[in-house]
């Protein structure tokens, strides 16, 4: 939360670019986010919505355009859609069963999900710095980092060096990120992103997909999968029944 109280301007300008980045929030989650009253948003969202910036819908917003444009850090994703995260967390918990071993993807979803998937005995690999800090200080489970090139923004290990980890390493489960779907693709920011979620992939028995429900229906600038070759979509209960219909044709959805 931004603790600096903005001006009008530039607080309209986050507005955009948050929307632009997450697609659909609640005027709630957005007060929290720039640390102003929802009343404040609410005459935002409007002015906004009269100035054909943004589409005022009930209870929130969404930007104009379902392709994303804006790459937001990790630490500014911990922020976002906090609670859809923590109900995708329990699903997981309950999917997974005990002992099973689990590539861990980077995304900000999957670090909400630790505090319910550490109550079982796994075994994690994970290319995420901040995942692998917290197993390493908060849980027994054994867990293995896949080292590599650390980008930054993201705080996840990519390359050549974190996908060669996988030679010879069995998983079950695969838990992929995505910066959005939209009908069949599975899409992110960038190629080697996308890469060392494949190789993960086919090393492990089944291969789930996570993205609350804001990412269904958005599109970032690469596919780097299909939906259809999952073996299931965890979303949060936020789901309309239209999307669940529409992305149950090509997978199971949680």
């Amino acid at each position: 939360m931004i603790t600096l109280k903005l001006k009008k301007q530039e607080r309209q300008d986050r507005i955009v670019l948050l929307l632009n980045r997450t697609g659909f929030m609640t005027s709630n989650s957005l007060a929290k986010q720039i640390g102003v009253t929802s009343m404040t948003i609410r005459r935002d969202i409007n002015e906004l919505d009269q100035a054909h910036k943004v589409i005022k819908t009930y209870g929130g917003a969404k930007p104009l355009s379902n392709d994303m444009t804006v790459e937001f850090s990790t630490s500014q994703k911990l922020t976002i859609n906090v609670e859809l995260k923590k109900q995708i967390g329990e699903k997981l918990a309950n999917i997974i069963e005990d002992g099973a071993t689990v590539f861990l993807g980077a995304g900000t979803t999957l670090m909400y999900s630790l505090p319910f998937l550490i109550k079982k005995n796994l075994t994690f690999v994970t290319n995420s710095f901040i995942s692998f800090s917290k197993l390493a200080t908060t849980s027994n489970c054994r867990v293995l980092s896949t080292g590599g090139e650390l980008h930054k923004n993201t705080g996840e290990f990519l390359g050549q060096i974190a996908e060669r980890t996988f030679d010879g390493l069995n998983l079950d489960y695969a838990l992929c990120s995505t910066n959005g779907i939209r009908n069949n693709d599975v899409t992110t920011s960038s190629e080697d992103e996308g890469r060392i979620q494949n190789v993960a992939i086919n090393h492990a028995t089944k291969a789930l997909i996570i993205a609350d429900h804001t990412k269904l229906g958005r599109s970032d600038i690469i596919t780097f999968r299909n939906l259809n070759t999952f073996n299931g979509l965890v979303t949060d209960n936020e789901i309309s029944s239209e999307q669940r219909n529409l992305y149950s044709e090509y997978t199971k959805v949680w």
